[in-house]
């Protein structure tokens, strides 16, 4: 069910580290300046990746995310202490996740501050979890307009299951990495919401993402006008692709032979829970800097449960004689 939402927000704070770009200007220039291919070996197997650090074989997810943000908040000068942050993390099944439930404990204690205030919440949800975090943002900021809110994702496919299914060819593109905080504030707000919805219902065998169907469906029944933009969370993996293009004709309506498909994740590799957030700053960018126009449709597809579509524009615009 979508969120309707009549602010928009500004980004004011950039903070990345990324496997393509260990500062967080080298990851603003990626599209421009974009690093040589870099690869790694792995079990005999020569592949194309882009980590922040070198892999360690049985280094555990809680390792490998914890060095992440340390790297990342050694960039930050403690910015997030006693701030509201919405941190995004992998996907995790099941509301009493024992797995998730000992990352968060480690997190804690590891980054005592990170998750001090009450208004902290967290959305193991992947890269759909950007989206989600980014609707609850936007209900704090119409609440206070004097609000601040951080969007923190961080992930990795450093991880020796992860990289097997790249090896044996279950998974193609190119694996990556990054921790990425964003600072969220309704001054001066450059990108204005249309709508945000989201779902977690488990994949039909007979209908492969109907909940993605249901989505798009919902967006092309409520545009004020046709999408200028697309971006989807692809990466090069053909199986992934199949599970928003096999809903594409949903959206039929909302596009035309001149709505741009951005695939901004190519420019990164693959980076998991941090893509989500990424492809909200890509968008934030283009608008900010006068790329984008119109319309703007992202849609993020976590692994298995998770799926969320978000719609913007530029703040104070007005699409088809309607104030977005």
């Amino acid at each position: 069910m979508s969120q309707q939402y009549t602010q928009g927000f500004c980004i004011d704070r950039i903070c990345m580290l990324l496997g393509k770009a260990v500062n967080t200007q080298a990851a603003l220039n990626l599209d421009i300046l974009p690093p040589e291919q870099q690869y790694i070996t792995w079990q005999q197997h020569h592949l194309a990746a882009s980590f922040v650090l070198p892999v360690k074989a049985k280094e555990t997810l809680t390792e490998r995310l914890t060095a992440l943000l340390t790297m990342l908040f050694a960039q930050m000068d403690d910015e997030l202490v006693n701030e509201t942050v919405y941190l995004v993390l992998p996907e995790f099944p099941g509301v009493d996740n024992q797995q998730l439930n000992a990352l968060l404990q480690h997190l804690m204690r590891h980054f005592p501050s990170l998750l001090l205030s009450d208004t902290c919440r967290v959305f193991p949800y992947g890269s759909a979890g950007a989206l989600m975090a980014l609707s609850m943002a936007q209900q704090q900021l119409q609440q206070d307009a004097n609000a601040t809110v951080w969007l923190l994702a961080v992930d990795t496919q450093a991880l020796d299951e992860v990289l097997q299914c790249y090896a044996t060819a279950e998974l193609a593109g190119e694996p990556s990495e990054g921790a990425i905080a964003l600072r969220l504030s309704r001054t001066n707000a450059v990108v204005a919401v249309h709508a945000i919805a989201s779902d977690a219902s488990p994949a039909s065998s007979a209908e492969p993402e109907p909940a993605m169907a249901a989505l798009f469906q919902d967006v092309a029944a409520n545009l004020p006008a046709t999408l200028n933009q697309l971006y989807l969370p692809d990466c090069g993996d053909v199986n992934a692709t199949e599970r928003w293009l096999a809903q594409y004709h949903y959206l039929h309506g909302a596009v035309n032979q001149d709505t741009e498909h951005v695939l901004a994740s190519y420019a990164t590799g693959e980076l998991g829970a941090c893509g989500g957030l990424y492809r909200l700053l890509h968008v934030y960018r283009g608008y900010q800097r006068g790329y984008l126009q119109g319309l703007t449709l992202q849609c993020e597809l976590s692994p298995a449960l998770y799926r969320a579509v978000a719609v913007f524009s530029q703040a104070g615009t007005l699409v088809n004689n309607k104030e977005v």
